[in-house]
């Protein structure tokens, strides 16, 4: 609620030549009053009434604290106080003389500054004992302009601002319906997407935008029309691949985002923007992808194949030479010419394992399937395409093949179930070289669950523990899955396992079971940083009972630290990492349990668990999986160096160093 006290002088040429108006108001908000005079003003009043009962034989004090000295004016019962005075305040306050006891404690102050601006406090005590305060904000504004002044100034102000919004209304327009300028996007194949980027400053209501290549007839691309996707409108391999942002009307960006470019994503691409028969904007994108360089790949051991991609130009000369060959590796990992495997100069090593398209030249798809890629065949691929009559490097990509032990699977099941599926399939030649198939427990010490072995008596035997179960015909149909039953809530990391008759793992799985309590963490770092930590913290403190065990569920050696009875231990710890891990050794307090390791390197790659026991009960459960990858700007032929040094210490091949030279001369200059 406000209230308005308005003293004026009632000449209007006498406030022209004075340049003086006496206005103040009033307002009640929740932080206090707030009084609004503009300078110049004869005075104005700063309220403040309490209850007689109060105000009677009490001390009435009005302070600034924004002031080194406060005291702005001070009331006591037998009169004015004003040895402390502020020297700013002098001969320019007064409060009634029967102020305390009417409770009617408001101060003038006369003729106010831009300076006096400021909360201004009133407090009444008696006795030493505060019974009210008051704070009332005073702000001191700059006189009004005479009123002639604005008769002239207002309609100037009006003809600048409308003829400013007509320009800048025939600009807006301008620009809308403009072309906007054609850009080009180069990027490689094998990323996982690409922008084609389209940005309006103007937000868009009720607009139609279409994507489509502009260098291709009636390829329709992505639609947007009536605030929605319109997918029943995509055309094409581009069904599926491309994305745009839900809200583009209002924030103006109409990129298109396409996913897995590939080489024949390669032209030009135009955006159009139309209400009704009306366009309003249109932008050319230009794109160009290239052959990848490198690529790299992952794959688990003894899986029935991979694809080892390499698309490029199509119709290559019908004589060329197409060249797959390991870097650390003497001989060719396959060779194709005039529509056939050559296989004379083939290592042996790859024999029967290779295939290629044998129409490949013409469509220019290189690409080579690598059946059942075994842990031997991790490593640096090249594909070269060579002229058939002076041996000129056509083409050349660079893969890199990483295959891992075991792969990762995971299984979550629901509050009540009691038994689960836990997968595991293995391509059937690598079963025909198998001797025993076996399922452990890793957080029970790899207690074996359920094993199937070929020298057993009778074929099905084994094959039941427990209530476990694998299936009778798992050499034929390679489902080595396992059925589990009676789940309790501490069950987490099961392995399966296919083994050869010398002991040696040929296949391997590793499935984490979701049930309460348990995490799952992945920890990505780069080869050559100087330590990770794989992170576990819990509430805190923990009981002194309590032990915390670090292992690698998927290794055969599997603790690599512990904490028990308040200290540290690694006497079982498997033997490449000592020297290498720290734990908290004030855990207990902190509720930390993450293990840092040093110097990561890339066969620390992996799963590490850490479980809380208290006693042979496990309280708290979490899985990491570490991944320690190639340094992402460090140099290409860096990368080729340390995946030569990873898997062989000879020399490369001379063909090899020859394409090392190629790549980077200036390795080879001292």
């Amino acid at each position: 609620m406000e209230e308005f006290l308005l003293l004026r002088v009632s000449d209007v040429h006498q406030l022209s030549s004075h340049s003086l108006l006496s206005l103040s108001s009033v307002s009640q908000h929740a932080s206090g009053l707030q009084v609004e005079v503009f300078e110049g003003a004869e005075s104005v009043q700063l309220p403040c009434r309490v209850e007689p009962s109060e105000s009677d034989g009490s001390t009435a004090v009005w302070d600034q604290d924004d002031l080194r000295i406060p005291t702005v004016h001070v009331r006591q019962p037998d009169g004015d106080y004003l040895r402390d005075q502020n020297q700013r305040y002098r001969g320019r306050t007064a409060m009634t003389e029967d102020a305390l006891q009417t409770g009617d404690l408001s101060l003038t102050l006369r003729k106010p500054a831009f300076t006096d601006s400021s909360t201004f406090t009133c407090t009444v005590r008696r006795l030493g004992e505060e019974l009210h305060q008051e704070a009332v904000q005073l702000q001191v504004k700059e006189a009004p302009a005479p009123v002639w002044l604005w008769v002239l100034v207002v309609p100037v102000v009006l003809v600048v601002l409308v003829v400013v919004a007509v320009v800048l209304y025939y600009r807006w327009k301008k620009k809308l319906t403009a072309v906007l300028p054609s850009e080009t996007v180069e990027v490689r194949e094998g990323l996982k997407s690409v922008l084609l980027p389209v940005k309006t400053q103007r937000r868009l209501h009720n607009v139609r935008v279409e994507w489509s290549r502009s260098d291709r007839a009636n390829v329709r691309i992505q639609v947007f029309e009536n605030g929605q996707t319109r997918s029943d409108q995509q055309q094409g391999v581009y069904l599926g691949r491309t994305k745009m942002k839900a809200d583009l009307q209002q924030t103006g960006d109409l990129s298109l985002t396409l996913r897995a470019p590939q080489l024949d994503d390669s032209g030009v691409y135009a955006c159009v923007v139309s209400r009704g028969a009306a366009k309003l904007l249109q932008k050319a994108v230009t794109l160009r992808v290239k052959e990848s360089l490198m690529e790299e790949l992952e794959v688990a051991d003894r899986a029935a194949f991979v694809l080892l991609p390499f698309k490029t130009t199509a119709d290559l000369p019908a004589d060329s030479k197409v060249v797959w060959s390991r870097a650390d590796k003497h001989g060719s990992v396959h060779e194709h010419q005039s529509g056939q495997n050559q296989s004379a100069r083939q290592n042996q090593e790859y024999l029967n394992r290779t295939e290629m398209n044998p129409d490949a030249l013409r469509t220019g798809d290189l690409s080579l399937t690598l059946n059942c890629p075994r842990l031997a065949d991790g490593g640096v691929f090249i594909c070269t395409v060579y002229s058939d009559e002076d041996e000129k490097i056509l083409k050349r990509k660079v893969l890199m093949l990483n295959v891992k032990v075991h792969q990762v699977e995971k299984v979550s099941l629901e509050v009540g179930c009691r038994s689960a599926v836990l997968p595991f399939q293995a391509p059937p030649q690598l079963l025909a070289e198998a001797s025993a198939v076996d399922w452990r427990l890793s957080d029970r010490g790899n207690r074996l669950l359920c094993r199937y072995s070929k020298d057993q008596d009778s074929p099905a035997q084994g094959r039941v523990h427990e209530g476990h179960m694998m299936d009778e015909d798992l050499l034929t149909t390679g489902n080595c899955s396992l059925t589990i039953s009676n789940v309790s809530l501490t069950d987490g990391v099961y392995i399966g396992s296919v083994w050869d008759q010398r002991g040696n793992i040929l296949r391997q799985t590793v499935v984490v079971l979701r049930l309460r309590g348990f995490q799952l963490e992945i920890v990505k770092v780069t080869d050559g940083d100087p330590s990770v930590t794989l992170p576990f913290k819990i509430p805190a403190p923990l009981d002194e009972d309590v032990r915390v065990e670090w292992t690698r569920p998927d290794c055969r050696q599997t603790e690599i630290v512990s904490f028990r009875n308040g200290e540290i231990h690694s006497a079982q710890q498997v033997l490449r990492y000592h020297g290498r891990t720290e734990m908290d050794k004030d855990l207990l307090a902190s509720g930390d349990l993450s293990l840092v390791l040093k110097r990561p390197r890339p066969k620390d790659n992996g799963l590490y668990k850490c479980c809380v026991y208290s006693g042979d009960q496990i309280l708290q459960t979490k899985m990491v999986t570490l991944s320690v990858g190639e340094p992402p700007d460090g140099r290409f032929t860096d990368r080729l160096l340390r995946g030569w040094k990873r898997k062989t210490s000879r020399d490369p091949p001379a063909e090899n160093v020859q394409l090392l030279d190629v790549l980077n001369p200036s390795m080879n200059q001292d």
